[in-house]
């Protein structure tokens, strides 16, 4: 559903006092999944409308991946969520938890959180925000009110798709570094930026489906989300792409 249908739904509830206390809003996190976190925010909190803008009220806590791994510890939970969401609302009112990337809570992070999701006080609400549900425990997805809105891609599409999932497939850097060479070849000088965080887009959607398939262990697959991460991060940095896409492949668990 759209972000205008997925908030009127979200307020009617908070309206009648039927509002869940956990949602799992499944778009783009930074994108109308924040969005739609925002404008639930603003009417839980419509005479602090500056603050909820600036994410400064002091009743909504939030939790994002942190450090290189881009992940979501079970120091931090403790410490941004569970903790202060145990506390007195400040106004009196709500208190809102608000975890961005909620797919890239680790277990212990997850099973951390589900205690607070299992009890919460009156007048409590998480928004959970990704773009990955399926990488997001079970346990956790049950508890809460999901809100599909349209997901963004961003990946590369047609033959381009096709031409380096065959190259990743077959572990070849050579022909990963010369199809990337190719499209930034193809695209203007301002769009070379776009075309290379397409790519490592459509990188990181084949390791998700490792992940997705059940067919690794949890560690594992969150190793290879950080190495096609950490790979991005290098090829900003003008490194040779053939360089950095051998580092890569090195890091990756198939199959």
């Amino acid at each position: 559903m759209e972000v205008a249908e997925a908030y009127s739904l979200i307020s009617r509830a908070i309206d009648a006092g039927r509002a869940a206390h956990g949602y799992l809003i499944v778009g783009g996190v930074s994108g109308n999944a924040a969005e739609l976190a925002q404008m639930i925010l603003q009417k839980l909190f419509p005479r602090e409308i500056a603050q909820i803008e600036a994410w400064s009220h002091p009743d909504v806590v939030t939790l994002a991946p942190e450090g290189k791994a881009r992940i979501i510890s079970v120091e931090s939970m403790r410490e941004k969520i569970v903790g202060p969401m145990a506390t007195t609302a400040f106004s009196g009112g709500w208190k809102v938890g608000v975890i961005s990337g909620a797919d890239r809570m680790r277990t212990e992070g997850a099973n951390a959180f589900l205690k607070s999701l299992e009890e919460p006080t009156p007048k409590t609400m998480y928004l959970l925000l990704t773009d990955q549900p399926d990488a997001i425990l079970p346990t956790i997805i049950s508890r809460t009110q999901r809100i599909d809105l349209p997901l963004p891609t961003g990946t590369l599409e047609g033959d381009d798709y096709t031409e380096v999932a065959e190259a990743f497939a077959s572990k070849d850097a050579v022909a990963l570094a010369a199809k990337l060479k190719a499209l930034k070849d193809d695209a203007e000088d301002e769009d070379a930026a776009l075309v290379r965080k397409a790519f490592y887009k459509t990188l990181m959607s084949f390791v998700r489906e490792m992940m997705l398939g059940g067919k690794l262990p949890r560690p594992q697959a969150f190793e290879n989300i950080e190495a096609v991460e950490a790979a991005y991060r290098r090829s900003e940095k003008s490194l040779n792409d053939e360089a950095v896409l051998s580092y890569l492949l090195e890091r990756i668990t198939f199959l």
